[in-house]
């Protein structure tokens, strides 16, 4: 073969390697973007999704502003499905009065509700000593409760508040708890209500079964559970006071969004409503449910 039809070869050689090259930097490169476009769907139907769960509890918090109406939303946690912007959004409002308020809550009560968790008596005689051990202002230990003296022997790096609980997340930290009972109790509990007794109108099935000793869970209806003298329909006739508030929404997909809050109605005050506490996602699941999975 002569040098120039070596060299001509040479070149071909060459060139096909090159596309071949461009090509296989092409092919990332469309992979790329198709990842990054994903991903920015994802992002943006997380961003609508968030956007109307907000939008659900907004619309709730108007809900308790306005009048009492025979159009009153429900206060014992009964899901409400909305339409926002075409969209099936979830809200519930439960009474903070129908949840056991860590603060003000007796032992009796404190008892009833981790009496359900699981533990034995022992552990849960030392869990309720050792809530009210960590929301009391001294440092007397109760029978089976504890102080700082039992927090720094267990090498903890907190001791006993001393004080009233600031949320319900504070309640991980008592001497004792541990991740299984606080994900039992946690649905039940409040630190916004300040009553020691719960309403059982506004309480959810399960925990008026650990307080009455009924055989209920979530798909009770309240209706049939209530105290002398109350409202039938666990729709509240005096909207001042406190509410927690959850709302959960979907995007395109399976992107979905979920918000809770804890809201503080005044009706008459300067200020008709504030917000005490804010998490997302919410801590519970309920609907909007995945309709692949249904």
């Amino acid at each position: 073969m002569s040098g120039p039809t070596r060299q001509r070869g040479m070149a071909l050689v060459i060139v096909l390697w090159l596309i071949v090259l461009l090509g296989v930097i092409a092919v990332g490169h469309a992979s790329n973007a198709r990842t990054e476009t994903r991903l920015a769907m994802q992002h943006l139907e997380s961003a609508k999704a968030r956007a109307l769960a907000e939008a659900g509890l907004q619309r709730a918090i108007l809900a308790l502003l306005q009048p009492n109406s025979s159009s009153e939303w429900p206060v014992n946690g009964t899901p409400r499905q909305l339409d926002i912007d075409g969209r099936e959004v979830a809200v519930a409002i439960r009474a903070a009065t129908g949840l056991v308020d860590l603060n003000a809550a007796d032992a009796r009560i404190l008892g009833a509700l981790i009496a359900t968790t699981g533990d034995n008596r022992s552990q849960q005689e030392q869990l309720v000593d050792a809530i009210l051990d960590w929301r009391d202002k001294d440092n007397l230990t109760r029978l089976h409760g504890a102080e700082d003296d039992a927090y720094r022997a267990a090498g903890l790096a907190w001791t006993a508040a001393d004080a009233a609980f600031l949320s319900v997340d504070e309640l991980r930290y008592v001497f004792g708890m541990t991740a299984g009972t606080f994900a039992a109790i946690v649905p039940y509990v409040t630190v916004h209500s300040g009553r020691g007794s719960v309403n059982l109108e506004y309480a959810p099935p399960i925990l008026i079964g650990m307080l009455t000793g009924q055989t209920l869970d979530d798909s009770d209806s309240n209706d049939g559970v209530r105290l002398q003298g109350q409202p039938s329909r666990g729709v509240a006739t005096v909207r001042n006071g406190t509410y927690h508030i959850y709302a959960s929404a979907r995007g395109n997909g399976k992107v979905s969004a979920s918000v809770e809050a804890v809201v503080n109605i005044a009706i008459t005050a300067e200020q008709p409503w504030s917000i005490l506490y804010w998490r997302e996602p919410a801590r519970f699941r309920f609907p909007v449910q995945d309709q692949d999975s249904a």
